[in-house]
């Protein structure tokens, strides 16, 4: 398992293996996140989501309304781009996380996730990116984007059917997580 998460490091750009986690897919690690994130925020606090993401990248975050979290979705232009003025205004103080995909899996579109990293330094929310539609295609950086976590799947560039999850160093030792 080093081995491997050694490679998927130097793959995302990570500082190092202890920020990867394998599980069965993205989506299941995922759900595992929003779970343990859920598990930190207060209710009123909130998440933003996009209209141009995945079902894996949108269903664990909008089950944590059940605990009183706010969920709110940026619109896409009618391009088929993000709403990057909608998710500005959207943006405030009690934003704690960003959930969105690097690329979208229907339209191809490519986010500026660097655009977004900027938006969210500002108010201290986290920003997770999933790459699962990205990282077929581009190379990543993630310690050069900033992004706080990013998901994507090995099987989508012939890797095995398993589900990565990078996270800063030191962040998952924060968050009361069941399986991460």
């Amino acid at each position: 398992t080093l081995f491997r998460s050694t490679k998927m490091a130097a793959f995302l750009g990570a500082a190092g293996p202890e920020c990867i986690s394998f599980g069965q897919n993205m989506t299941t690690l995922n759900f595992s996140l929003s779970r343990a994130i859920g598990r930190v925020l207060q209710p009123g606090d909130e998440v933003l989501i996009t209209q141009l993401d995945h079902e894996g990248n949108r269903g664990p975050w909008l089950a944590l309304r059940d605990q009183g979290i706010i969920v709110r979705e940026v619109r896409l232009t009618a391009a088929g781009v993000l709403d990057y003025d909608d998710l500005e205004r959207k943006l405030n103080e009690r934003t704690r996380l960003v959930a969105m995909g690097w690329a979208s899996n229907i339209l191809g579109t490519i986010n500026d996730v660097m655009r977004v990293r900027a938006m969210t330094y500002q108010t201290g929310a986290w920003l997770l990116l999933d790459a699962v539609h990205y990282a077929p295609h581009f190379s990543m950086d993630v310690q050069a984007v900033g992004c706080d976590f990013l998901l994507c799947s090995g099987y989508k560039y012939y890797g095995p059917h398993v589900g990565i999850l990078y996270a800063k160093p030191g962040l998952l030792d924060r968050l009361p997580a069941d399986r991460l």
